[in-house]
């Protein structure tokens, strides 16, 4: 059954190629030598591109798309979790071009002039593409992950504090995707001031709007709000207020202080993989989370006892046994 479902995943990722070169077999008589490329904000086609170069491109990324998550899914070099990831980004990626190359197309069909092609609502459904990701992670198992080894410090004691233990709450920045955000916005000046200082705000058009998400994307995961109180442990994203991630004292197993290795847990930033999810800003100490369904959970922090112990107490007082 595996077997089976790798081979749909890897058929399902040449589809969005396939259907850009059998469409433009099926429509080139009917397409302006130009396409469309870029379009103001609710009016027509303001920048065009040979239909040639424009299904060159295209057609190149979608192909390299399909073509590295397929040799990805069937070399399986890169444990459980990552055939099953990959697979899932390079169908969302190669959707993604799908959905450019129709929104171009369709709408330019029979018209001699592209500039007065609208893209209407095919902007929603480019946007809407990259979703098809979530085949091949619908077909791609699921695998496991095995459990990190941990062994608390000897030299960070935990005790659970005496109860009613207090709230606890800390801020937790990541340098690191803090300067990936100012980075990104320098870059987006660059890129769309000269445009937006020429023809208005108003010319920017969709790019600008999936830029501006992306910079919003990678801001919600540069500053954290940690809080234990009553409720557990909840974390939120300190920029934009959107919570993270949240664990009831009834749901923990186990809580440990340790020294974290970033590679352990999947790298730098907000990590989710089967089985454990962890904000790993630095390697350092940090507060580790095992729950009863054996999920762990790892964050750094400085100075991790105090919301360890709170934790402790915490769970103790809900009726759990943890270590």
């Amino acid at each position: 059954m595996n077997g089976l479902r790798r081979a749909l995943a890897i058929l399902t990722l040449w589809v969005p190629a396939a259907t850009i070169l059998w469409t433009w077999m099926l429509w080139k008589g009917r397409l302006p030598a130009h396409l469309p490329t870029h379009w103001g904000v609710g009016g027509p086609a303001d920048a065009v591109t040979s239909a040639p170069v424009f299904l060159g491109w295209l057609l190149g990324v979608s192909t390299a798309s399909a073509l590295i998550g397929s040799i990805v899914v069937l070399a399986g070099r890169l444990g459980e979790w990552g055939p099953r990831a990959t697979g899932a980004f390079t169908g969302g990626a190669a959707a993604l071009v799908l959905g450019m190359w129709l929104g171009s197309t369709v709408p330019s069909l029979d018209v001699p002039d592209p500039f007065t092609v609208r893209i209407g609502a095919w902007a929603l459904v480019t946007l809407a593409a990259p979703c098809y990701g979530l085949v091949q992670l619908a077909l791609l198992p699921r695998g496991s992950t095995p459990p990190v080894e941990l062994s608390a410090d000897a030299d960070r004691p935990l005790a659970a504090a005496s109860l009613p233990a207090r709230p606890w709450s800390r801020t937790v920045t990541s340098r690191l995707l803090l300067g990936a955000t100012a980075l990104l916005l320098i870059l987006g000046v660059v890129l769309f001031a000269p445009s937006a200082a020429r023809d208005g705000i108003g010319a920017l058009g969709w790019t600008a709007v999936v830029y501006l998400a992306v910079v919003l994307i990678v801001a919600a995961f540069c500053v954290f709000r940690v809080t234990v109180d009553a409720r557990g442990l909840r974390i939120t994203s300190g920029l934009l207020g959107i919570p993270l991630k949240r664990i009831a004292p009834a749901e923990i197993a186990a809580i440990e202080v340790t020294t974290l290795e970033p590679m352990q847990w999947g790298g730098w930033g907000y990590r989710v993989m089967p089985g454990r999810s962890a904000i790993i800003l630095r390697r350092g100490p940090g507060l580790v989370i095992t729950q009863h369904d054996d999920r762990q959970f790892a964050i750094t922090l400085d100075d991790p006892e105090e919301p360890a112990s709170t934790l402790l107490a915490m769970a103790e007082g809900a009726g759990a046994s943890p270590v």
